[in-house]
């Protein structure tokens, strides 16, 4: 009984007592941090390609992969405290999210524990900080947006019970296109995904530019014949995106080749390829 008042009572004694927040970090209107929270480090600096988790991390052969994932740009304020070891890092970030949401933001992903991939890998590979490797069932994450940022928040407790808060804040963020100049410089490059934001980047370079391409789709799976119809379909879907955009049909070509080319999807299920034909 008294553990179900305590996991009712914890998470609102943190969201009351985050109005004594550490003044020195720039939050987003109406997110705080507890009182008790120590900065450790912070940062600030313009970025074009910020990799934008939005999915659980993998590492395969020395490259980060993520499930899915956006590019962004803009000004990135990266902040790390410490809090007491008393804190849970689930809990914790459960009450930053809470006040995200009253704030009208939207979670766009969420994972704990081990769900979440491997802890050093977003330490040392997504937020270049070695005092966030902590052990992998105790840390949690959330992507948000948040009026005009794009918010990725990291908790997680080490095997010598520290714990440790982080965030990034993207302010002003705008999707980047850093797969174009790949796609430039050597004639092909993978589609960061087929939200809307990515094909209208596509659709505006084809229209820009005068040039023809292929539309190859790729899908993970060990029957052959259904991988194909499915990234068949797949980039069926980008052609009709397109179309909409009135993109000539002389410009693009679409081919699924299904399970093909695993090598291109790493840790994705499926993926686009655009070559310059």
């Amino acid at each position: 009984m008294i553990k179900q008042v305590l996991q009712q009572v914890l998470p609102l004694v943190l969201i009351s007592s985050m109005a004594y927040a550490n003044e020195a970090a720039p939050l987003p209107s109406g997110i705080t941090i507890d009182r008790s929270a120590e900065l450790v480090s912070q940062s600030t600096q313009t970025v074009r390609d910020y990799r934008f988790p939005l999915g659980a991390v993998v590492k395969i052969n020395r490259e980060v992969r993520i499930d899915r994932e956006q590019q962004l740009s803009g000004q990135l304020t990266r902040t790390t405290w410490e809090m007491p070891k008393s804190f849970d890092p689930s809990q914790l970030l459960q009450a930053l999210r809470d006040q995200v949401v009253t704030q009208r933001g939207d979670i766009l992903f969420e994972c704990d524990g081990r769900d979440c991939g491997t802890s050093n890998i977003w330490a040392n590979d997504l937020f270049n900080n070695a005092d966030l490797y902590g052990r992998d069932d105790f840390q949690r994450y959330f992507a948000a947006k948040l009026d005009d940022q794009f918010l990725a928040a990291y908790a997680v407790r080490r095997g010598n019970r520290r714990v440790y808060l982080h965030l990034d804040q993207i302010t002003e963020a705008q999707q980047a296109a850093p797969w174009l100049v790949l796609l430039e410089d050597r004639g092909w490059a993978k589609l960061p995904s087929i939200e809307e934001p990515i094909l209208k980047q596509l659709a505006n370079y084809l229209q820009n530019n005068d040039l023809s391409i292929r539309l190859v789709g790729h899908q993970q799976g060990n029957d052959q014949g259904i991988a194909k119809q499915k990234s068949i379909r797949l980039v069926d879907q980008v052609a009709a995106f397109m179309e909409q955009q009135n993109v000539s049909s002389d410009q693009y070509e679409t081919h699924g080749v299904g399970a093909l080319a695993p090598s291109v999807l790493g840790a994705d299920q499926f993926a686009v390829v655009v070559i310059v034909k």
